[in-house]
């Protein structure tokens, strides 16, 4: 057998276990289980920045209440030193006015106070909503996931047969090329799923570039695999 239709057939072998994993790749459980995967990650990235915002807003809530609660104290403070002032006989306009816009000011202060508490109180509400319902999206998405691994093993485990089918005639169809060219093809198969082309028309089949006409003789007038000085890839004479 010439040295190329060996490695030619150790390379058709090659490409059928190829296409077996392709095909196992690509079932429609396999590509919902990828897909599945992707959305599961990512609704735990938004599950964890939902907590995240829940936590701020929860503190940022903890601190507006106090604020609130202490400036109504102020008021209530500030309101019945003004009830004793209106009793006062000494006590001018002048001080009663100003005590009166003090007044004013802190109930402007709590109101608007009491207005960005409600807000936030209702960003906190819908984030959590949203936490919740993502969490169920979730939760979902895992049960269908777990579910769907399951098939997808067991379409593992019948594959496993042709499989193991194809590595035996690899590894067959291996032992009729010479280790150096089996070196040579593993090394171009790390770039190209298709490591031996022909030549057609003076060029390389696989990056279309014009070889020497040199190297075409010696391809149609020899048992010959040469390397493509472009690609890489390794040429044999197309004899049609």
């Amino acid at each position: 057998m010439s040295k190329p239709i060996a490695l030619l057939a150790y390379q058709d072998a090659d490409l059928e276990k190829q296409q077996l994993e392709a095909d196992l790749r690509t079932t429609e459980n396999r590509v919902r289980l990828n897909k599945l995967a992707k959305f599961i990650k990512q609704q735990q990235a938004t599950l964890n920045k939902l907590n995240e915002d829940i936590e701020t807003f929860s503190a940022s809530m903890s601190k507006l209440n106090a604020q609130y609660t202490a400036l109504l104290d102020r008021l209530d403070l500030e309101t019945g030193e003004f009830e004793t002032l209106k009793g006062d006989e000494e006590c001018t306009s002048e001080e009663m006015t100003e005590f009166r816009h003090d007044i004013e000011k802190l109930q402007r202060e709590a109101n608007n106070l009491e207005k960005e508490i409600k807000q936030l109180f209702r960003t906190l509400d819908e984030a959590v909503s949203e936490f919740q319902k993502t969490r169920q999206q979730g939760a979902k998405a895992k049960k269908e996931y777990d579910q769907l691994k399951i098939v997808c093993q067991k379409e593992k485990d019948d594959a496993a047969i042709d499989l193991l089918a194809a590595d035996k005639k690899m590894e067959d169809l291996e032992k009729k090329v010479s280790p150096t060219l089996m070196t040579r093809y593993k090394r171009v198969r790390q770039h190209y799923g298709t490591p031996v082309v022909a030549v057609r028309d003076g060029k390389c089949s696989g990056c279309n570039m014009s070889l020497p006409s040199l190297a075409i003789r010696r391809l149609i007038g020899e048992d010959m695999i040469l390397e493509c000085e472009n690609c890489g890839r390794l040429l044999y004479a197309d004899n049609e």
